[in-house]
């Protein structure tokens, strides 16, 4: 049956009707979103600092002594010495600025420290020429060792001659040396290479000449073809002698009453348990002793051979050492006479273990700031990225009341203590906003120096800055060097300053200085 053409029409002009009316009742269509612009990727420079402070937060959460975990990962040699509450302090400080010009940057260094303060560490290390983990430590450095002392009466006070094992190692998985703070390295042994490469035996000094009585109690375990003493340790990587030392003391117990300090056992103990693990002796001719009750070196039983490459000033903990005087005298030993704040303060240096290879502040750079804020002495100064505290150590010692801020901190607050600064543990935009100071002078060195890392920071900075006050960034300059183009940020930051403000470009010192005064 067909449809007439009204009728049609009709079902037509009804069905268009039913679809404007649905469409007036439908919601319409949201829009397509507009998608957000895609955040800039990181900086070379950015990735590298984001992984750092990563690493450096998450050993932080872990341990309750950061900077030293920190300072402990890695394969590189480290030699380190232990120091403690004696007369020695001309002997450590030698040795450290010794062994820190002879090996340069091929290795890293320790200084392990019972019984003093920050300040007097600092004075035993102002010779360092090179980069030094500064380490307190405590009986919570060798439990399982200190357990074994407390079981046999010996107090932590009296813990004496052990404190040298504690820690057992500093960085467990690289060759380590580990010495007394009276020996002093003169020479390089011919095996050092070998050593350093992590490729050496185990080697421990040797006295040959000295009879049974120096092991106390334990002279009857003692090989006298060896006669190990516990002199200079040199470990090859991952080197556990702790569990061979425990078993010494499991064999055989320390007596009940035992004191570190006034007896021989210690000496025992070490010389067994690194003779059990097939240590190679270090013959005494080569690292001789020059005890400080004795009017000549001992080379032992072998005689001066002409072989020694470092010297054992005994006694030195006790008494004053001739045989220490003469031999620096004749320059023997290295001395040093005067050194400005920077040189005393070379020790903090933030390179290598501490944080990122290579982004250690330059000498260079360190010399502009600090004769750019000597002008600020007495006055508020404010440092942004703390490191490990050298340029504000150096701050402090030119007179600036100095307030310190970092993300983390790497050792600082134990290494500054007791100088006039103030360490802050922050980001520096939250402190910036919370603070309510300003400052007479503003120093930033910050890792990340891209135009949307000063977006971020440089107008929240720029409030610290007290009127009339000063402000210095380092790496204004840090994009014309290739590898780090990106790093414009410093100039993008300076040519928007609010009006008023003054800026000038010094580009005496790599990478480059910018210095800005409010109005």
């Amino acid at each position: 049956m067909g449809y007439s053409s009204r009728l049609l029409d009709t079902l037509r002009n009804l069905a268009a009707g039913v679809m404007r009316a649905c469409a007036r009742a439908a919601p319409a269509a949201p829009a397509a979103p507009t998608p957000p612009a895609a955040p800039a990727p990181p900086t070379r420079a950015q990735a590298i600092a984001a992984d750092d402070l990563r690493l450096a937060r998450e050993l932080a959460l872990s341990s309750s002594a950061p900077a030293a975990r920190r300072f402990s990962l890695g394969t590189r040699p480290v030699i380190r010495w232990i120091k403690c509450d004696g007369l020695d302090d001309d002997v450590t400080r030698a040795a450290i600025g010794q062994a820190t010009r002879l090996f340069g940057a091929r290795v890293d260094y320790c200084l392990c420290t019972q019984g003093i303060d920050a300040a007097r560490a600092r004075r035993v290390l102002e010779w360092a020429a090179q980069p030094v983990e500064w380490r307190r430590i405590s009986p919570d450095d060798n439990p399982a060792l200190a357990q074994r002392l407390h079981d046999a009466g010996c107090a932590s006070e009296n813990f004496g001659y052990w404190w040298k094992w504690f820690p057992d190692r500093v960085r467990p998985k690289g060759p380590e040396w580990i010495l007394d703070g009276d020996m002093v390295i003169t020479g390089v042994p011919e095996w050092f290479d070998a050593w350093a490469a992590g490729t050496d035996r185990l080697r421990v000094s040797q006295d040959n000449k000295e009879g049974p009585h120096i092991y106390g109690r334990y002279g009857a375990l003692i090989d006298p073809a060896l006669k190990l003493y516990s002199g200079l340790i040199s470990l090859p990587p991952r080197c556990d002698y702790m569990r061979a030392m425990l078993d010494v003391l499991d064999d055989q117990p320390l007596a009940a009453g035992h004191h570190g300090i006034n007896d021989m056992c210690e000496q025992g103990v070490i010389a067994a348990t690194f003779q059990r693990l097939g240590a190679a002796p270090i013959p005494l001719y080569e690292f001789p002793f020059g005890r400080a009750f004795e009017p000549a070196l001992d080379f032992g039983l072998e005689g001066d051979q002409g072989r020694a490459w470092g010297y054992h000033f005994g006694h030195s903990f006790r008494r004053h050492n001739p045989h220490f005087d003469r031999l620096v005298e004749q320059g023997t030993v290295f001395s040093r006479v005067g050194g400005d704040a920077i040189d005393r303060f070379r020790w903090l240096g933030g390179e290598g273990p501490w944080g990122i290879p290579g982004w250690a502040m330059p000498e260079d750079m360190m010399r502009l700031i600090a004769s750019r804020a000597a002008a600020f002495a007495g006055k508020d100064v404010l440092e942004l990225g703390t490191s490990r505290g050298r340029t504000t150590a150096v701050l402090a010692a030119q007179g600036c009341r100095v307030t310190t801020i970092d993300h983390v901190d790497r050792g600082a607050r134990a290494n500054l203590e007791g100088l006039p600064v103030e360490v802050v543990v922050d980001d520096a935009v939250t402190y910036a906003r919370r603070c309510g100071r300003t400052f007479d002078l503003v120093i930033c060195d910050l890792h990340g120096n891209s135009p949307q890392e000063w977006a971020h920071l440089g107008n929240a900075l720029a409030t610290l800055v007290r009127r009339r006050g000063t402000m210095l960034i380092s790496n204004a300059t840090l994009h014309e060097i290739p590898e780090w183009h990106e790093e414009t940020g410093v100039g993008w930051f300076v040519n928007q300053l609010p009006r008023g403000w003054a800026y000038e470009i010094d580009r005496s010192a790599v990478p480059g200085l910018a210095i800005l005064r409010r109005p």
